[in-house]
């Protein structure tokens, strides 16, 4: 009866350990995908530059799209974030963690960045933008083709290493 209470106390002490780990994991993980977000975003000046030209002219629809495309697809890093969701997947002994970060654009709106990682090196793999106005800012093709490219690689590690649901591109 002793060494039960003794194995139940030894395993009641390691519980609170094991899971201060998986915190710290992911504290290291959000600089992470703070870090690779904030490469991948466009210039801040390139924002500040299309307010400009809308504020001389407010009629001109293409400015306004092309402002709402540089504006409105990445998150503002100098308003706060939070990470609302954040799970471990172990596929092939192998360790990912899923989630989504969620901000603010330069206007404003909420902006939600599902993200894939490899563990235990913090490698982002993919990302998924709830929306990127940029793609339909101009009518240009390639940047529509590229974004559902990305959706689409991102759906196939998402399905693979989260045990998620596909998301489809939005219709615009």
């Amino acid at each position: 009866m002793r060494n039960g209470f003794i194995i139940t106390l030894f395993l009641l002490t390691l519980a609170p350990l094991s899971h201060a780990h998986e915190k710290d994991q992911y504290e290291e993980i959000k600089l992470s995908v703070v870090d690779f977000l904030k490469k991948g975003a466009g210039s801040p000046a390139g924002c500040d530059v299309f307010k400009e030209f809308l504020a001389k002219d407010p009629t001109d629809l293409q400015k306004k799209r092309m402002m709402t495309g540089f504006c409105d697809g990445d998150i503002d890093f100098s308003k706060p974030v939070s990470f609302t969701e954040m799970y471990s997947h172990q596929v092939d002994g192998e360790s990912y963690v899923c989630g989504i970060i969620s901000g603010q654009t330069k206007l404003s709106r909420k902006i939600g960045v599902r993200f894939i990682s490899a563990e235990p090196y913090h490698l982002i793999l993919n990302v998924k933008f709830s929306r990127r106005p940029i793609a339909y800012a101009i009518d240009d093709g390639f940047l529509t083709y590229s974004y559902q490219s990305q959706l689409q690689s991102y759906n196939e590690l998402n399905s693979k290493y989260c045990n998620g649901t596909i998301i489809n591109p939005p219709k615009q």
